[in-house]
């Protein structure tokens, strides 16, 4: 994980220094221009191993300390760029070979002054491409482009990045524009894809493998149920015992159907037999067995309907392994609304803790611009409480970017203001 980020002449004009927050989250404001939204991209350029990003940055030098004691040095004048006292080198050969090479891969598009790559919509110059192709495609052809003492370089840079990505850990970066996708279709025309409209089918296809691990399961302990049933010299001891097994079952059993996960019944019998207590146990640590395959799904279940009926007003959201989830109207359960019917601010904060609760990693460098959009005031005050309740699940550090004193709120403590920095900066001159 990231200690600090201290930035020289970005833009021509701010030098920061700024040290992440203990509690794993750190919130970033300034007016703008003054470089939030940068910042987290500069982090996520250096953990993807993204060169050609700082080609085309304006600064002078990037030095980021790592809680390992690590840290990368980036130093760059006019176009030299210099990484850990490693020169970039810039390749001064013929392109023609190399244009060739890279046209035939079916996801590169050529087009005016250089490439688009389809897989990330990203354009690219020649000489970034060439980069691009090092540490994102596959290099055992590349040796050809440029001379040996150039290729020795970009491998012995591409395994510092891929030290630089451990030591960031897994990088979500969740910009500004969370609501649509644009991918590139073979006509050239831009598809714009609505992104809460593919959440649900995310969704149940998540619970559909968790369901398949759990008929794994299930048929695994039922086929060795005989063997341990005669086997068995334990069992319920009594009443009470079977009431407290019975009663801890039947909650996790109400939990299941709650999200309708399983098509499963649970005893309804009240009275405890002692003719059948070994019989009973196994049944009891059977199912507790199985629920285990479903816990940490529900977990994120219970977190994820938590914080979104919270935001949702007259209606709720609904979780079901048909359709992953559905939004219905509170007066009239059979009444399914569409996402498209949803506010641009309800969206938003599907969207988001979706990614954050569903798409992220256990371990975890999270960046976040400008969570605040479309969001009501309300809304805005309870984001980072919402934030450090989804932390609680993973171990994750968390960099937002934001402009609105409503989402700092209580949280000054957290807070790195760029327009004071600079204005430090100025008053110490």
């Amino acid at each position: 994980m990231i200690n600090s980020i201290e930035i020289e002449n970005l833009f021509g004009r701010f030098d920061y220094l700024i040290s992440t927050k203990t509690g794993g989250i750190t919130i970033i404001t300034g007016p703008n221009g003054f470089g939030k939204s940068t910042i987290l991209r500069i982090i996520n350029a250096l953990s993807k191993g993204n060169l050609e990003y700082f080609l085309r940055l304006d600064f002078s030098s990037l030095i980021i300390d790592f809680d390992n004691r690590e840290k990368i040095s980036i130093q760059k004048t006019g176009k030299k760029i210099v990484i850990d006292n490693v020169q970039l080198p810039f390749f001064s050969e013929e392109h023609q070979d190399y244009i060739r090479f890279a046209q035939r891969r079916p996801w590169i598009q050529r087009v005016p002054d250089g490439f688009i790559d389809r897989r990330t919509d990203e354009f690219f110059t020649e000489d970034e491409y060439f980069y691009h192709m090092y540490f994102l495609d596959d290099d055992r052809y590349l040796e050809r482009y440029g001379n040996k003492k150039e290729h020795q370089v970009m491998l012995e840079l591409k395994k510092k990045f891929d030290q630089i990505r451990e030591w960031c850990g897994e990088v979500r970066f969740i910009s500004d524009q969370r609501l649509i996708r644009t991918n590139l279709k073979r006509s050239d025309e831009p598809q714009v894809i609505d992104v809460i409209r593919e959440l649900p089918q995310r969704l149940k296809i998540q619970i559909s493998k968790v369901a398949e691990e759990y008929s794994r399961v299930a048929n695994t302990l039922d086929s060795s149920y005989p063997k341990r049933l005669f086997a068995a010299e334990e069992g319920i001891k009594d009443q009470k015992e079977y009431r407290a097994r019975l009663d801890e079952a039947n909650e996790k059993f109400e939990k299941l159907n709650e999200y309708n996960l399983v098509d499963m019944s649970i005893i309804d019998e009240k009275n405890y037999k002692q003719a059948y207590s070994t019989a009973l146990k196994i049944y009891f640590d059977d199912f507790a067995e199985k629920y285990k395959v479903f816990q940490n799904l529900i977990s994120k279940l219970d977190l994820f309907t938590k914080i979104i009926n919270n935001r949702l007003t007259f209606k709720h959201i609904r979780i079901t392994r048909d359709n992953g989830f559905e939004i219905v109207d509170n007066d009239n359960p059979k009444k399914i609304l569409q996402l498209s019917q949803l506010s641009s601010g309800e969206k938003q904060e599907i969207v988001l803790f979706y990614d954050l609760i569903f798409d992220s990693k256990e371990k975890l460098l999270l960046l976040i611009d400008e969570p605040e959009i479309s969001l009501h005031i309300t809304w805005q005050k309870k984001f980072l409480d919402d934030l450090l309740e989804v932390s609680k699940q993973t171990e994750m550090q968390v960099i937002v970017a934001t402009h609105s004193p409503q989402v700092v709120s209580k949280h000054l403590d957290i807070q790195i203001d760029l327009g004071e920095l600079y204005g430090e900066k100025l008053n110490t001159k």
